[in-house]
């Protein structure tokens, strides 16, 4: 009994782990490169819906002011479900 109740427990946490690593999904995207060497990506999180790009040379401002490029992510906003196949999702407007 003991013995079940250790492999059930190892296995539920293999199981979380799993999930938890594909949370995240990332999709290079063409860039400079023509998407070879991950100049940009796109990334997913698959369970809330969030979408970021990330960007091997992005425009930076600092505290201070001062811009330069860099590697950075830039939040695009959260994903949402559609009503029928092939509708058309437009941003909502402010």
């Amino acid at each position: 009994m003991k013995r079940t109740a250790w492999v059930l427990g190892g296995l539920l946490a293999l199981s979380t782990t799993a999930v938890a690593e594909e949370r995240y999904q990332a999709l290079p995207l063409a860039g400079v490169e023509g998407g070879q060497g991950g100049a940009r990506a796109f990334i997913l999180d698959t369970r809330d819906g969030h979408v970021w790009i990330w960007n091997e040379n992005e425009l930076i401002t600092a505290a201070d002011g001062s811009r330069r490029y860099g590697a950075g992510f830039v939040y695009q906003g959260k994903l949402r479900p559609g009503s029928r196949p092939g509708e058309f999702i437009e941003t909502p407007k402010k």
